[in-house]
């Protein structure tokens, strides 16, 4: 056989492997999919973002929400406090010492970086317009999936739930996450936290839990401290 037609079949070889490879489905792609097939099934949940720094928390975000549109938001920083309080379209929310307002706060009510809000509707739009939470965090995860490139990695834990971990590396201005591990449960594969480089940004995740979210003493002083949600 002539060297021309050796070449040819090694290269028509290395061909095949390589469309071998890239059709064998890829579990953590499928993981990070399955990912969003969950979160649409859950009716309840509170997330807790905690920023830090050299171990200290710097701040620290709550939100607990009961599907589709009752959510309550607690964000403790270094100097600050914020709250914020929805049933329906009736939105409460104070800041520092204030009183407790009924309308539609600023945008600086809280620190601005961006937090899941899974299943959750827009205040004054119908639950069927997007994007809404659930329609926002979907695209988050698929964009994930289909862009970044994710490698198994061990098993971990956070208050007694295990999951697996997933590294996630992504290079795109649009996700806000950028690189981060993603400790998914392995039998429904909900993320029980995702942690950025370094572990400075941490996003934990408890999936329907029973809360109770009730409109806010409008004449309650404002140096009273909030409870967590």
């Amino acid at each position: 056989m002539s060297g021309k037609g050796v070449l040819g079949i090694a290269a028509g070889v290395i061909l095949l492997i390589v469309v071998a490879y890239y059709a064998m489905p890829n579990p953590g792609k499928k993981a990070l999919k399955g990912e969003v097939i969950a979160m649409n099934n859950v009716t309840s949940w509170r997330i807790t973002t905690e920023v830090s720094s050299n171990g200290r928390i710097l701040l620290k975000r709550t939100h607990a929400a009961m599907c589709p549109d009752k959510e309550r938001i607690v964000e403790m920083g270094l100097d600050n406090i914020s709250e914020y309080v929805r049933l329906g379209d009736d939105v409460y929310y104070r800041k520092g010492n204030m009183k407790w307002v009924k309308g539609t706060p600023g945008p600086d009510l809280f620190t601005p970086f961006p937090t899941p809000r899974p299943c959750l509707t827009n205040p004054n739009e119908p639950s069927s317009n997007p994007p809404g939470g659930a329609e926002e965090m979907k695209q988050w995860i698929e964009g994930d999936a289909s862009d970044g490139s994710i490698s198994k990695g061990e098993m971990g834990e956070f208050k007694g739930t295990s999951c697996r971990e997933w590294s996630v590396r992504r290079i795109t201005s649009r996700n806000s996450l950028g690189s981060y591990t993603a400790c998914l449960r392995e039998a429904d594969d909900l993320p029980v936290y995702w942690k950025g480089v370094g572990e400075r940004f941490s996003i934990y995740f408890d999936w329907d839990p029973s809360v109770a979210i009730e409109a806010p003493d409008m004449n309650a002083n404002g140096m009273q401290m909030p409870t967590m949600p």
